[in-house]
């Protein structure tokens, strides 16, 4: 490497001298960063949002469901749709139960998406933890394809908390007095 090119300062680095290019580089990381971390707390409101969809087509008389929803709630419409089957009497107040049982959960998968979006870093890891419980429910059920998705959404929701925990650090460090 020639010796311009080892003493050349990276483009995008402001120099201290310039105040105002500091503050605005700051800014952007702090955007991109709480950007990021918003991006990965979303995951749970898709969550919800299709896991009440999952439950509308099941009792609706489809037999698909977004590989994103919640295992959990699909085991309750599919006991529930068993019971209606065997037992003809009991199919309102089964399928009653189990959308209700859906609502609840997408309620709470929703709260962990608000509050994680308030940057609470325990309930965010406790989001993703019930998450994780609940792809391992998809691989007890031999169904890899909404397992490995639950991993995907897994991995985008730890980049967001990563994300929360670096907004904080920087935040922490522009508080403190130099």
């Amino acid at each position: 490497m020639s010796e311009s090119a080892e003493s050349a300062e990276p483009t995008n680095i402001p120099s201290a001298s310039d105040p105002q290019a500091v503050a605005n580089q700051t800014s952007l990381a702090l955007l991109v960063l709480k950007q990021g971390g918003n991006s990965g707390a979303n995951w749970f409101f898709w969550i919800a949002g299709l896991s009440l969809v999952n439950t509308a087509m099941i009792h609706g008389g489809g037999d698909l469901y977004f590989i994103i929803g919640l295992a959990v709630t699909v085991v309750v419409d599919a006991v529930a749709q068993s019971i209606g089957k065997e037992h003809p009497e009991s199919a309102t107040l089964a399928m009653g139960i189990a959308i209700a049982f859906s609502l609840c959960a997408a309620v709470v998968v929703s709260l962990f998406g608000w509050l994680s979006r308030k940057r609470l870093p325990w309930v965010f890891g406790i989001g993703m933890a019930l998450y994780l419980l609940d792809g391992v429910l998809y691989l007890i059920l031999k169904d890899f394809l909404s397992t490995a998705f639950h991993g995907y959404a897994l991995f985008w929701m730890y980049q967001g908390f990563g994300a929360y925990r670096k907004l904080e650090q920087l935040e922490t460090a522009l508080r403190t007095p130099q």
